[in-house]
């Protein structure tokens, strides 16, 4: 019977009709029979039996007998009818409303029940975690002295080099390590170190478990905290000074040179836009409004306080706010009018909408090629994705073009997809520009390899990232989970705790140009809405060049942001033109 779905319904309750009739109350049901086996109990109630295999009775009126004492956790389903067929069972497999699960049925339950303990606690630590931080950040600041003290940086060769410090990686343990030994896990998860260099740092304490020393054979457990202190190494970037554009109680407006990421990620910490401005600047509160890749140039924005980040972000996911880049691409990007010859187009341009004052318009969906290493490209399926590209300038003795574009949605690398797609692709762009990532063999983001536990890991990954990886590390997690490769050696190994610890990065020239790009030909040029508007000065890739055969198309950037009275700029768009005669008298 236990393994049959049973359902009961509790029927002990008042009813009555809709014409509020007297209201009948059901007795209680007698006592046990003298000659039942039940003796304490503390309560009996009547309930409606559901029974899926007894086709001919499907419905039958039983009594639920509550026991009392030591067997209070025991229920008894009395048939009132045949006290033969009474059985007992455990009052967890009875629900709050009535019904009886099956040992697998309570299984499951259990099971779901777990699970869902697991996201609640998970969102509860994130949560505790984030008031904590965000508490710590309105006493001290988002940077404090303790931490740009963890290490020193030097400029070299017109480059930013952090001198390299130990750093220590905090993150939960996920799921798929559940069952391993810690020495197995690291192993086999990370596998850019030798099984040697983590049997050391585990004996030396450099990898840790809920801040405890532990054997290389634990095993991980949920809720369990693993610690890995490394040799941290950051790439350089460039030595440009950050210029800022703008500086009040709300924002902090910055022209952010090429190579420079907006906050750490990856190998990058210390050399992040938001680390040099808490150390060279002393701006140590911000918060982070929209993106910017760490290979584009331009202007950025970074809120002082939350309200003011939320408010900035608000305006520009709702489109409300106006973004011009530009960019430099490979031929002659064309000039299209109504004069023009639709033959010195290519395909992909002749499906895009053309406006009276040359501008293209590309509304091709993007989707996502490899979401590990942020590539993405035009397809069917893709998010809607809508960018007006239009001519600046022409190099002929570069065969280079100097395009203005203005993203009307903010998908990943979007202007330099639609480019790409046009068949412009961004002169330098080491993902997207086929001949040139041929030619130039450079490591776009964290150098050769990834650092264990990123500091973004931990919450940093979404629901569906997550799903993912479980999915693709549900068959060889759970062959790990039962298979222990620490050996007796490596259980008794004896660290001498002197000898150095092998350091792939140790020997990684960060600063060789040949090995590591240092930016893209693509510039956040202008951002503004209704009541603000910013904006930086060109590039010095897209200044007019001094040769003369160089076309500079001479339409306004932009009338949106002319015509704002409420400006607060360095650049104006009478200033292009300005930059455009003064290099003329120069060559006089």
């Amino acid at each position: 019977m236990e393994e049959n779905k049973i359902e009961i319904s509790n029927n002990s309750s008042s009813s009555s009709n809709n014409n509020n009739e007297n209201i009948v109350v059901e007795q209680p049901p007698p006592p046990p029979s003298p000659t039942s086996t039940i003796k304490n109990y503390k309560k009996r109630v009547y309930s409606i039996l559901h029974d899926d295999e007894n086709k001919e009775q499907p419905k039958k009126r039983v009594i639920l007998s509550y026991h009392d004492g030591e067997e209070s956790n025991l229920v008894t389903v009395e048939d009132p009818d045949n006290k033969e067929k009474s059985f007992i069972i455990n009052k967890k497999y009875i629900q709050e409303d009535g019904s009886i699960l099956s040992k697998q049925q309570y299984k499951k339950k259990i099971e779901q029940f777990n699970k869902q303990k697991k996201i609640d606690n998970r969102q509860s630590r994130k949560q505790k975690k984030r008031a904590e931080t965000h508490k710590k950040n309105d006493e001290e600041g988002n940077i404090t002295k303790q931490i740009l003290g963890e290490t020193s940086f030097h400029y070299k060769d017109n480059l930013r080099h952090i001198e390299p410090y130990q750093y220590t990686f905090k993150v939960f343990a996920k799921e798929r390590w559940f069952g391993q030994s810690i020495l197995d896990m690291f192993s086999q998860e990370f596998s850019t170190n030798s099984r040697d260099v983590y049997l050391k740092k585990i004996k030396r304490g450099l990898i840790k478990v809920n801040d405890q020393l532990v054997s290389p054979s634990y095993k991980i457990k949920l809720n369990d905290t693993i610690i890995h202190t490394v040799h941290r190494h950051e790439p350089p970037v460039t030595g440009e000074t950050i210029k800022i554009i703008s500086l009040d109680n709300n924002v902090v407006v910055v022209d952010k040179p090429s190579s420079i990421p907006v906050h750490p990620c990856g190998r990058f910490r210390h050399n992040s836009l938001m680390y040099i401005l808490a150390s060279e600047h002393g701006i140590n509160q911000l918060y982070g409004v929209h993106r910017l890749d760490r290979l584009t140039s331009g202007l950025l924005l970074l809120a002082r306080t939350p309200d003011s980040a939320n408010k900035k972000a608000n305006q520009i996911q709702s489109g409300s706010v106006s973004k011009q880049y530009l960019a430099k691409v490979i031929g002659k990007f064309p000039n299209i009018d109504s004069t023009s010859s639709s033959s010195t187009v290519n395909e992909q341009i002749k499906l895009c909408k053309t406006l009276e004052d040359g501008t293209i318009i590309v509304d091709q969906p993007i989707v996502i090629q490899s979401m590990r290493l942020g590539i993405n490209h035009v397809g069917v399926g893709g998010k809607p994705s809508i960018t007006h590209i239009k001519l600046f300038s022409y190099d002929e003795s570069t065969n280079t073009s100097i395009v203005l574009c203005t993203p009307k949605t903010g998908r990943t690398h979007q202007i330099r997809v639609h480019l790409k797609w046009l068949g412009f692709p961004i002169a330098n762009d080491p993902l997207y520009n086929n001949e040139f990532k041929e030619s130039f063999k450079a490591l776009t983001s964290d150098g050769k390899t990834s650092y264990i536990f990123d500091d973004d890991d931990d919450g940093g990954v979404n629901e569906k990232d997550e799903k993912i990886n479980n999915n693709k590390n549900n068959n060889s997690s759970s062959s790990q989970k039962i298979i222990n490769k620490v050996t007796k050696e490596e259980e008794e190994f004896i660290d001498d705790g002197v000898s150095p610890i092998h350091c792939n990065d140790c020997s990684i020239v960060w600063a060789d140009s040949t090995q590591f790009s240092f930016g893209i030909y693509l510039h956040a040029l202008s951002y503004s809405s209704s009541d603000w508007s910013y904006k930086t000065d060109l590039p010095s890739w897209a200044k007019p060049s001094t040769e003369p055969n160089t076309e500079t198309n001479k339409t306004e950037i932009s009338t949106e942001i002319t015509t704002n009275q409420n400006i607060n700029t360095t650049t104006t768009t009478s200033e292009f033109k300005e930059v455009e005669e003064k290099k003329q008298i120069d060559n006089i």
